[in-house]
């Protein structure tokens, strides 16, 4: 029992082996305890702790369930982490803002009561940016998360916590978020994978620090984040679903990612989306996948959407700096009884300024979006997938996302859409840093999208964390 390598199993392979009495829910969780203790001083991506003793007299119930034979859950005994975005039962949930610092949930999100359902253990609660509102994670609550790999660099936003932690192999997986980008930029840049879904495919409910999203509701949403490609899947299969109360999240089935063909899928890809261009290596991977999917798939051909010019308008100052001048965010962080908002918080204020386009304006852009919508489902009607970019770089340095915005259009593009995207490490740049891809795919089509990932995961490695990657712990 002992010789069982934790990290490299997925949770499916723990749950079972679990069940089979080889391992037990006490072992797994002590190993994470045990990591979470070395390493997260060091990334700071953990920044609320579950009581350890605490979660350790739930894994040793969580193994005498299994004695007894009592009937076990899909995540029986499995400790998970989930991001500061949604009510945690019993946690201090925050958004990375001081408004918010003694707020302490007394419900679980949908999501979450789900995973509990399931027999998951809940680790803590990772580190944000404040409000959500950066591509890379820091706030004057906590402090910044480093990347695992180096110190010296971000793991991205906003769900820079929930990667970093689970890359640096504190965490098997847990639930992040993306509006913008903030499942797929810090999953390309730790190296894990993460899934975007079809907007309204999980239930926002309990939603911090409440759930209308004004315009947010049409890109905003909850997703899965894990090390390998069937965790993500697993996760997902959990979560899913309409609640009853949240009036965006329909009841479409979910298919199985296990039964998808390869070989009827027809698949398009582009290494530029003509508003930035990505660096050589990004470049590189991305014809090296789309190169091994040729001939693996019915089709696999250069295109791009022709439409794609208008995110910076639509989604960048319309949706992401609210087309008031950014007032509604800075109104937003003063209700909540935020005095003073961090830096990146300041700086994403300050890009928002030039952005007033007035109520005639916002009404022409909301026309406008629907317009976008329908050229790119067009454009999807003639390929199941299209494989391009998360970033035209790796990860960066602390304090640089601000400086370029516009290197965040190419998750943008379909967080406009509201298509499923996943994200798995394909390869690595000069400085061995992850390239991610997206993958994204039709309107409640996820089973196809991870379905290719799965493919490009088992084809290029996926997840590939060595203690030599964590040159600073």
């Amino acid at each position: 029992m002992n010789l069982i390598d934790i990290p490299s199993l997925s949770i499916t392979s723990m749950v079972a082996l679990i069940a089979q009495g080889q391992l037990s829910s006490e072992q797994v969780t002590e190993h994470y305890i045990a990591e979470i203790t070395r390493i997260n001083p060091k990334i700071n991506a953990l920044v609320q702790t579950a009581d350890f003793d605490l979660l350790r007299t739930e894994a040793k119930a969580a193994d005498l369930a299994v004695k007894n034979g009592e009937q076990l859950g899909r995540l029986h005994g499995i400790p998970l982490s989930i991001k500061d975005m949604c009510k945690v039962n019993g946690f201090v949930c925050t958004l990375g803002t001081s408004g918010l610092k003694a707020f302490v949930a007394d419900r679980d999100a949908t999501i979450v009561a789900r995973l509990k359902q399931q027999g998951a253990l809940i680790l803590g609660i990772t580190n944000t940016p404040e409000l959500l509102m950066a591509f890379e994670t820091d706030n004057l609550l906590y402090g910044r998360t480093n990347h695992p790999f180096n110190s010296d660099y971000s793991p991205g936003g906003s769900s820079g916590g929930e990667a970093a932690l689970i890359s640096a192999g504190c965490s098997p997986a847990g639930m992040g978020s993306d509006s913008m980008g903030s499942i797929r930029v810090p999953s390309s840049y730790c190296g894990i994978a993460g899934l975007k879904v079809t907007q309204g495919r999980l239930p926002q409910t309990g939603r911090l620090p409440q759930e209308g999203a004004g315009l947010h509701v049409r890109t905003a949403s909850y997703g899965p984040m894990g090390r390998y490609v069937d965790d993500v899947a697993l996760l997902l299969e959990i979560t899913h679903g309409p609640d009853q109360v949240d009036p965006n999240s329909p009841p479409v089935a979910l298919e199985n990612y296990q039964d998808v063909d390869l070989s009827d899928l027809t698949v398009a890809w582009y290494d530029d989306n003509g508003l930035v261009t990505p660096d050589q290596s990004v470049k590189a991977a991305i014809a090296k996948a789309a190169d091994a999917l040729d001939g693996k798939t019915k089709s696999c051909e250069w295109a791009r959407p022709d439409c794609l010019e208008q995110v910076e308008g639509l989604a960048l100052e319309m949706i992401a700096f609210g087309a008031d001048s950014g007032l509604s965010w800075a109104k937003g962080a003063e209700l909540l009884g935020t005095k003073t908002t961090s830096p990146l918080f300041n700086a994403f204020l300050n890009a928002a300024k030039s952005c007033d386009i007035g109520v005639t304006e916002l009404r022409g852009r909301l026309r406008s979006w629907d317009i976008y919508n329908f050229n790119m489902n067009a454009f999807s009607q003639q390929y199941d997938i299209t494989l391009c970019p998360v970033t035209p770089t790796a990860a960066f340095k602390h304090n640089e996302s601000s400086h370029n915005i516009r290197q965040f259009a190419y998750t943008m593009a379909y967080s406009l859409t509201g298509q499923p995207v996943a994200t798995v490490n394909i390869g690595a740049d000069k400085n061995g840093f992850p390239i991610g891809i997206q993958i994204v795919g039709r309107l409640w089509c996820e089973h196809q999208v991870l379905a290719v990932a799965k493919y490009l995961e088992r084809r290029f490695g996926g997840y590939q964390l060595t203690r030599n990657q964590l040159k600073d712990i």
